[in-house]
């Protein structure tokens, strides 16, 4: 909810959150956001099919996480990843990059 305060105050139209793999499906087959935060913690499992989902309708996402990039399936390695806690800053920047497919030097946090 954290993520969603800190996107809505930026000027952007949250969907959800998902605390489940079954309602992050529902939030996506019942719409086509233009870019998913995906946390791969979705209740109280790893939402490994959340970004396959993702991917298949060629809709972006971020992988903003509490785990190591390891814990990444091998097919999402090259996406977006965020590491929690993330400077509300560098999150916006990396949205903001992934919607016009430019990446940017990074700043220091």
């Amino acid at each position: 909810m954290d993520v969603e305060a800190r996107l809505t105050a930026a000027g952007y139209c949250v969907v959800g959150p998902a605390a489940t793999a079954d309602e992050a499906f529902r939030l996506i087959r019942n719409g086509h956001p233009d870019l998913v935060v995906l946390d791969l913690n979705l209740g109280k499992t790893i939402g490994y099919s959340v970004p396959d989902l993702l991917a298949d309708r060629q809709i972006p996402f971020i992988i903003l996480t509490g785990h190591s990039h390891e814990m990444v399936p091998a097919r999402h390695k090259m996406r977006p990843f965020l590491q929690k806690p993330c400077v509300t800053a560098t999150l916006l920047r990396t949205i903001r990059e992934t919607l016009t497919g430019v990446k940017r030097p990074s700043l220091p946090e």
